[in-house]
């Protein structure tokens, strides 16, 4: 009987954890891991108010890193990326933004951002972006301590403009899928950029 009763208890013990620990998992990323939850809504509106830009990388650049978690869990943090150089076309400091293990190769699941800057950012690239209008004409962005976010769309040349790129070891690497951009703007949105500079970007402005 002892026995008996025992067993019920393990087992109920055991349901009841199947059943919470997911929730508490799923309450956990929702409530404290996603950022800003408005963030999300907002990513077409941040690229619709972007403009496209060309520029080349100069040979001086600096790399910064960040780990962060975005949902609960043994995979659930990432690299935030940045890939930051002067620009003397444009006097601002900028920094290419992305992110770790959202743009896979298909195939064997390789992050394309790590070859675009261990082989073509760091080669003085001449680059397509994505810049947002809001951020570009605000004088406080593109300052050392604050440089201005850019989303690469492609990337054109090496070597300060004078070597086309036609062919990388992972194809299609010098582009950045469409796909992937989205969540980079996304994640930027809802983890990194402040609340009340979101606020101040896009209050009163329609999604």
């Amino acid at each position: 009987m002892k026995q008996m009763m025992k067993l019920k208890i393990n087992s109920s013990f055991i349901i009841a954890n199947l059943v919470a620990m997911p929730l508490i998992s799923v309450f956990i990323t929702y409530f404290f891991l996603r950022g800003n939850n408005d963030a999300y809504d907002y990513v077409d509106t941040y690229l619709k108010q972007s403009k496209v830009i060309k520029l080349t990388i100069p040979k001086l650049y600096e790399e910064k890193r960040e780990r962060y978690k975005f949902r609960d869990g043994r995979k659930g943090a990432r690299d935030y990326r940045q890939f930051i150089f002067y620009s003397p076309q444009y006097h601002k400091h900028i920094a290419i933004v992305s992110f770790s293990d959202i743009d896979l190769d298909s195939k064997i699941k390789y992050d394309l951002d790590e070859e675009r800057r261990s082989h073509i950012y760091n080669y003085q690239a001449t680059i397509i972006a994505y810049a947002n209008t809001i951020q570009w004409n605000d004088a406080k962005y593109g300052m050392k301590d604050l440089p201005m976010p850019i989303f690469v769309i492609k990337s054109t040349h090496l070597y300060n403009n004078t070597k086309k790129i036609e062919c990388l070891s992972f194809h299609n690497a010098e582009k950045v899928s469409p796909e992937a951009t989205r969540q980079y703007v996304e994640q930027y949105l809802a983890h990194f950029l402040p609340e009340d500079e979101f606020d101040r970007l896009f209050k009163g402005r329609k999604k």
